[in-house]
């Protein structure tokens, strides 16, 4: 992630002192695919605190996101909390912890020592352990009130597919995808559209039963500290949705190398079932909910980095989510249940 927002010493000096902290330096993070990150050091060798510039999200659902994270933290959630400012009433909800940097919301959180596994360190402990972890979210953010629903459901994902196709902003729904993008590129929309359609023709008839989801947690959003882990982070996508949307997400980015790795799958939903066990719908749903996942980060990593200039920040590769698409095409609702133990 480039630092789409700058941020000078004076600019940071300004924000910390809303919170009462004495900043010393700023330092930009590329980190994270949306936002603008920032540690900011303190005075008097006091440590450090994250700083986040939120580049898509206005004061509102920023505000919003802050109520959730102090709800899920005080639920026990390992999720750092937001810091309030010092200059807001007690009362005022979500502004308490929101400031503004070139016209754009700004949160604080305490800095949590850590670092994220790369995949060959993943293991069925540490998959058993996120499972564990997921399913305090849920159970903890169930009683959470405001949150969003998706913004990456069928409707949404099927027009950025058309947006593909037809860059100039065209409701055409042919197949043929738009001259300017690159051949392998123009087959995998070609592709994914085709799958959509699929997954649509195939859906429930009703939708099934919500919680708050975190919806993007990836290995780069957990941290660990001596074999624990000491925070989840970035809950930018987090919403109101299906619990086995959210396992099956993390399923895909926690236990799939070259493949699904049948011990690492077993041990996350072991994880996730000792602590809140699935209903008979969200199981029935796994299957369904496990190709949309695959459909949707396939689908944004073409439009928010394989489209984006080479070397502007952190790439993500569509690719490895067409070849999750194919396994759980291969697997079929049984054989995936069969690999999750459920």
């Amino acid at each position: 992630m480039a630092i789409l927002t700058p941020l000078s010493l004076a600019d940071a000096r300004r924000i910390g002192a809303l919170y009462g902290l004495e900043i010393a330096d700023v330092r930009g993070l590329l980190a994270g695919s949306v936002n603008s990150n920032f540690a900011l050091a303190l005075a008097d060798g006091r440590g450090q605190v994250f700083l986040r510039v939120y580049e898509e999200q206005q004061l509102g659902a920023a505000s919003r996101e802050a109520r959730m994270l102090e709800h899920l933290a005080a639920g026990g959630v390992a999720t750092p909390q937001p810091l309030r400012r010092r200059d807001a009433a007690s009362g005022s909800e979500g502004a308490a912890f929101v400031a503004e940097h070139a016209g754009k919301p700004v949160a604080l959180f305490p800095w949590v020592a850590g670092a994220s596994l790369c995949q060959a360190r993943v293991t069925p402990d540490a998959t058993r352990r996120v499972g564990a972890a997921l399913a305090r979210v849920h159970l903890v953010g169930a009683s959470f009130e405001g949150a969003n629903t998706s913004r990456f459901d069928l409707d949404s994902l099927d027009q950025r597919l058309r947006g593909l196709r037809s860059p100039a902003g065209a409701k055409s729904t042919a197949p043929a995808p738009a001259p300017a993008l690159p051949p392998d590129v123009a087959a995998a929309v070609d592709e994914l559209t085709g799958r959509l359609e699929r997954i649509r023709a195939a859906a429930p008839r009703t939708p099934g039963p919500q919680t708050l989801i975190h919806g993007d947690l990836f290995r780069d959003n957990v941290l660990w500290e001596a074999g624990e882990i000491s925070a989840l982070l970035d809950f930018e996508s987090a919403s109101r949705g299906s619990a086995a949307f959210d396992l099956a997400v993390t399923m895909l980015a926690w236990c799939f190398g070259d493949d699904l790795d049948p011990d690492l799958v077993a041990a996350l939903a072991a994880g996730y079932t000792a602590v809140r066990p699935l209903s008979t719908e969200e199981r029935d749903r796994l299957f369904h909910e496990s190709v949309i996942a695959a459909l949707r980060f396939s689908i944004t990593r073409i439009t928010d980095f394989e489209l984006r200039p080479k070397g502007s920040g952190v790439y993500k590769d569509f690719r490895r989510f067409l070849a999750r698409q194919r396994t759980l095409e291969r697997l079929g609702p049984e054989g995936l249940l069969a690999l999750l133990g459920v």
